[in-house]
This record gives structure tokens, C-alpha cells and sequence, in this order.
């Protein structure tokens, strides 16, 4: 888990499939509006069509849950 934290030592930790999917994560929380050319030509080396879907929708779900449940603790952590 730690090498997740270390986008340098993905290369020692993961593979190219499973690089690329670490940054679409990243890129997803940070800049889902421009995944950007080169991104999206690395997925599709590595993935089809519905499974680059099905990779979107599991990361979006975890996002909404992450953000939910941060609001969440905010407002009902006193309770």
C-alpha cells in the first residue's frame, strides 16, 4: 500500500495495465474533465472499450462515496 502513495515506484511495484489505471484515479479526482490524449491512448493499449466503463463507473462510485461520507462525518460527527 505504501507504493501507492509513490507515483515513482509504481514502475517497481505495478504494471503498465496497472499504472495506467493509478493515473486515471489520480486524474479522475483531480481533473475529470481533461483526461487528455496521451492518457487516453494508454488506456485504450491495455483496455477495451468496456472495460475502460467499467473502470470509470467503479472509480466514480468510490469518489461519491469518499466525498459523501467526508461530508457526512462533518455534519454528524457530533452525534
Amino acid at each position: 500500500m505504501a507504493a501507492l502513495r509513490e507515483p515513482q515506484q509504481w514502475p517497481d511495484t505495478f504494471t503498465p495495465a496497472e499504472i495506467v489505471l493509478l493515473d486515471l484515479a489520480d486524474r479522475l479526482i483531480a481533473h475529470s474533465d481533461d483526461l487528455g490524449p496521451e492518457l487516453i491512448a494508454r488506456l485504450r493499449e491495455h483496455y477495451n472499450d468496456q472495460q475502460i466503463a467499467e473502470v470509470l463507473l467503479v472509480a466514480g462510485q468510490a469518489n461519491m462515496n469518499n466525498r459523501a461520507g467526508e461530508g457526512a462525518k462533518q455534519l454528524f460527527s457530533d452525534r
